[in-house]
């Protein structure tokens, strides 16, 4: 019985000896709080004599060690990390704090006392556009600021079409208040700049940064062919009272019928809106869901080089491990087979070691949300108002920028305005594509688009159509196959769920030749072809 108890207790003291050494102090590092290894020629000893005891110990120091990390900072403890609270409209200098001096473009808002006081002290109309111009884009990333804060409340999918629907706020203004003066021409070239720019520039912007960071990033094929779906229902919209005005009839039966198509056409397309929006948020939520973070990661993984030593390490592990499966278990193989395993168990730890660092990385990069719900809905609102008052002023001085700068209507509705109302879905839709977040902002670039297409276009028509303004879908047939060429490109490419920043850089060089196009438009031009008075 001495015998007995001696040998157990000769085990229980060589387990306790073989238990790894964990730096518990609070100035320690994540990597040096985890168990170190056994030396190579310990290791067989020290597997064969760690009893339950040992285990036990090394878990008790594990939990000890990562509560150091979750304590206070009493006692010189590190301690937790703390989500950010959301600001309030209780906390009006917070969310002023966190809106306006969260981004460097927004020194860019003191131009607008400048810009708003501009219009009545009778400045001339470049200097009027200029500074409404710089205006409207902090007010824009503001606006786009306060539609993402929504989208983290309410979801991706009802996210992304709130961010879209409210980033077409500056189109919609502009829209009705040039058709009020009877621009129309300015109408119809910023609803057709808005769309390429979206689909091209913006969709182009995000996945040319977005591939920048990230190997490759993937969004659901799914509503990816939805959009392209809707997008060349759009399209046909246009070709048609396109097609319909090269017949040969009467000038004033064209023009009669061209209004009346548009007219009938534009309720279709509201009626088709509202079916998409009942689609995409009622029955079939499931197609537009975003691809899930697993999947994101993986895809976004850029290829690394392995070093010569580690790859000879892990084929000689490999070729080793292979031997003591055909091998008799001999004292020589068994060593040489102890060593291999070493050799992978610590290639792999290295490899959960990386594995929990991009986590921790990647968990660091999630958003957080800073306003509440009804703090963002407020702050937009007063964006919103603001914006129509540049708005307003900036369309007032568009003659004047034309004849000044000798620039055709049609590059100041397709290249210059498109840019300013495209701003807040440039900065909302290339930050959360960096983010690797590539299905909500698919849903703002491409189904901003789409928002004008089947929403802001056909409500612009009926609303001339009430206020006797021609107002119609004919495009001239240089902007349709702008516009035909450009949907084609974008389904190509969006169609297969993954893009890269190459096909990024095709959008946005391709939206840089249709600008020099429309540079070199010829003034002459610009009222012949749409004018229905």
């Amino acid at each position: 019985m001495p015998n007995i108890f001696n040998r157990l207790r000769k085990k229980e003291s060589l387990a306790s000896s073989q238990v790894p050494i964990v730096d518990d102090s609070p100035d320690a590092s994540p990597i040096s709080r985890r168990m170190s290894l056994p030396t190579p020629m310990n290791q067989r000893q020290s597997s064969r004599n760690w009893g339950p005891r040992a285990f036990t110990y090394a878990n008790n120091m594990s939990r000890r060690s990562t509560s150091h990390r979750r304590s206070t900072l009493e006692g010189g403890q590190v301690p937790e990390l703390t989500k950010m609270q959301p600001a309030g409209l209780r906390q009006p200098w917070l969310v002023f704090q966190r809106s306006i001096l969260s981004s460097w473009i927004n020194v860019l808002l003191l131009v607008i006392p400048v810009g708003i006081a501009s219009h009545p002290a009778h400045f001339p109309d470049v200097a009027i556009f200029v500074l409404n111009f710089f205006a409207i884009i902090p007010l824009a990333k503001i606006l786009g600021y306060a539609t993402e804060q929504m989208s983290l409340h309410l979801g991706d999918v009802l996210g992304g079409l709130i961010n879209a629907t409210l980033g077409n706020v500056v189109e919609l203004l502009v829209g009705i208040l040039a058709l009020v003066k009877g621009e129309v021409e300015i109408v119809q070239t910023s609803l057709a700049g808005s769309i390429i720019a979206n689909l091209l520039l913006v969709a182009g912007s995000c996945f040319f940064f977005g591939g920048l960071k990230n190997n490759e990033q993937v969004f659901n094929a799914h509503a990816a062919q939805s959009y392209g779906s809707l997008l060349a229902m759009a399209i046909l919209s246009t070709l048609l009272p396109a097609a319909y005005n090269s017949l040969n009839a009467k000038d004033a039966d064209l023009k009669s019928g061209t209004l009346t198509l548009s007219h009938v056409t534009a309720i279709f397309l509201l009626i088709i809106y509202i079916a998409y929006l009942f689609f995409q948020l009622r029955t079939h939520v499931n197609l537009f869901s975003a691809i899930p973070l697993q999947d994101r990661k993986a895809a976004a993984l850029k290829p690394k080089k392995v070093d010569a030593d580690e790859e000879k390490n892990v084929d000689s592990a490999q070729a080793a491990e292979t031997a003591v499966a055909t091998t008799a278990a001999t004292p020589e193989n068994t060593a040489s087979a102890a060593t291999s395993h070493d050799q992978i168990n610590v290639i792999e730890e290295s490899a959960i070691a990386d594995n929990e660092n991009n986590t921790t990385v990647d968990e660091e990069d999630e958003e957080e949300i800073e306003l509440t719900l009804w703090a963002s809905i407020v702050l937009l609102l007063i964006t919103v108002g603001i914006i129509g008052v540049c708005a307003e002023f900036l369309v007032s001085s568009i003659d004047g920028l034309t004849t000044s700068w000798n620039l055709s209507r049609s590059f100041v509705g397709i290249i210059i305005l498109a840019i300013v109302g495209n701003a807040s879905e440039h900065y909302s839709a290339i930050s959360v594509a960096v983010k690797n977040k590539m299905d909500l902002a698919l849903g703002v670039a491409v189904g901003s688009s789409i928002q004008i297409a089947l929403f802001v276009t056909p409500v612009l028509c009926i609303i001339g159509w009430i206020i006797d303004q021609p107002m119609s879908l004919y495009f001239s047939p240089f902007t349709t196959v702008v516009l035909f060429v450009t949907v084609l490109l974008v389904n190509y490419i969006i169609g297969d769920g993954r893009t890269n920043w190459l096909e990024g850089l095709v959008l946005i060089i391709s939206y840089t030749i249709i600008g020099v196009a429309y540079f070199l438009y010829p003034k002459d031009v610009d009222t012949l072809s749409t004018s229905l008075n």
